[in-house]
């Protein structure tokens, strides 16, 4: 039986390979991903050990390989006033199109990307801090540089040929449940996380909204509403400080917001309701704890500015020199939220279209806009896909230097000591059901 699996899991991943070079990264290709990891992680438990862990590196290697190409031939829209025949181009060929079209010196290209990737970083390790402090908040202690850090650039390797998020948290939270064996405080501090990071893309909107209300003057004229821009900002502020706010103030006074949920609970739909339910069981753990969540929300909002900030740099870096700050800023704050909700692979396509909607008038043109967001994605891959060396560092063996649970080193009993530390999607699935059942309860 173990056999026949992994044969399924072969056929479904070399299909797979074909849908990545020919870039067509969709629901299929999410589907055969979904059954190839299904299919090996039930059938390498069915197989001897040798024989495991050739298996074990052969996915290794192939998931590295087939991701390179995947973000490489993923395409790119391209505009007409670009692109002959406005043919949709690898990411890597639309860049190299662009490029050739960029009248900006070697220097100052490679001078402003690297600033971009710096910037990118300096997010990512406000962000993998945040996940330390909600599981310290959670008595759940690990070496940050050692493992939090390395499982965060595990994730978001991972992540990279994933919709959305959810590569970079489904990893994160199973690496930390796995090696504390406390499921339920971790599964807490990730739901935690979500509203925060949530709240800190919407307090960058806040923060730079009236420095960049030319990009909303410039959308609403494009759509030849010109007098609606006002209404228009109103609009985002409301529902951005409206989230911000309720998020801030459960983190502050969890007890108010609790209250004042049961007093309106009989009046949202039951899908808001239960969220709400989720953000005060989430925020009830932390009791006390106001100066640890501020500093995690703080370094969530770090996490999405300097994200934003990646496509001024790239601008630049294309020799877009009227590129202002703070509109830039401003319209890729919306851009990432679009792109977080789009179902694309790692957003690309949405990424590109929504910087061209926002930014056009401010960069120049369409070109300019899908350029810089291409590079935009790229500078943020280039700072931290090298991520997906550390998954050659999770063998059988490797534990983290520490995991202390309420102040106690944890012995790790619970991980066979000849298992390879596989990422089971369906483990990983059942506890979460069963945690929300009994949240719901």
């Amino acid at each position: 039986m173990g056999h026949l699996l992994i044969i399924v899991a072969a056929i479904s991943f070399s299909r797979l390979c074909r849908l990545a070079w020919d870039g067509e990264l969709g629901f299929l290709a999410i589907g055969l991903l979904a059954l190839a990891a299904v299919a090996l992680s039930i059938g390498r438990k069915r197989i001897d050990m040798q024989l495991r862990r050739f298996v074990d590196i052969l996915a290794k290697v192939g998931f590295t390989a087939v991701g390179g190409v995947a973000l490489l031939r993923h395409p790119i829209p391209c505009p007409p006033d670009a692109i002959a025949g406005c043919e949709a181009l690898p990411v890597y060929q639309t860049i190299t199109v662009y490029i050739d079209k960029v009248d900006v010196p070697v220097e100052t290209f490679l001078m402003f990307a690297g600033l971009a990737m710096a910037v990118k970083l300096v997010g990512v390790l406000s962000s993998a801090f945040a996940w330390h402090l909600l599981l310290v908040g959670q008595g759940v202690r690990f070496p940050f540089w050692q493992k939090i850090l390395t499982s965060f650039l595990i994730g978001r390797f991972i992540g990279t040929f994933l919709p959305s998020t959810i590569g970079l948290d489904g990893y994160t939270l199973y690496e930390a449940g796995r090696y504390s064996n406390q499921w339920p405080r971790v599964i807490t501090a990730k739901g935690l996380e979500k509203f925060i990071g949530v709240t800190g893309l919407f307090l960058g909107m806040i923060v730079t909204l009236p420095f960049g209300f030319s990009v909303i003057e410039n959308v609403m004229a494009d759509l030849g509403k010109p007098e609606a821009a006002s209404t228009m900002a109103a609009a985002i502020l409301t529902v951005a400080g409206g989230v911000s706010s309720v998020v801030v103030l459960g983190l502050v006074k969890p007890g108010l917001l609790v209250w004042a949920f049961g007093l309106v609970e009989v009046f949202p739909p039951a899908a808001i309701r239960g969220k709400l339910n989720q953000f005060t069981t989430a925020v009830s753990a932390y009791e006390g704890k106001v100066g640890l969540l501020m500093l995690a929300l703080a370094n969530k909002f770090v996490t999405h500015f300097t994200t934003a900030v990646v496509y001024f740099f790239t601008a630049l870096a294309i020799g877009v020199t009227t590129a202002e700050f703070w509109p830039v800023v401003f319209g890729s704050t919306i851009q990432i939220l679009a792109t977080l909700l789009s179902p694309t692979i790692a957003g690309e396509g949405a990424r590109e279209a929504f910087q061209a909607l926002l930014l056009k008038d401010q960069l120049g043109g369409v070109a300019p806009a899908v350029l810089s967001g291409a590079l935009g994605f790229i500078a943020a891959e280039a700072a931290t896909l090298w991520g997906g060396a550390f998954l050659w560092t999770r063998v059988p063996g490797w534990r983290p230097r520490f995991c202390e649970v309420d102040g106690k080193q944890v012995d790790y009993a619970w991980i066979p000591e000849d298992d390879a530390g596989g990422f089971d999607a369906d483990a990983l699935a059942a506890v979460r059901k069963e945690h929300t059942k009994k949240a719901d309860q």
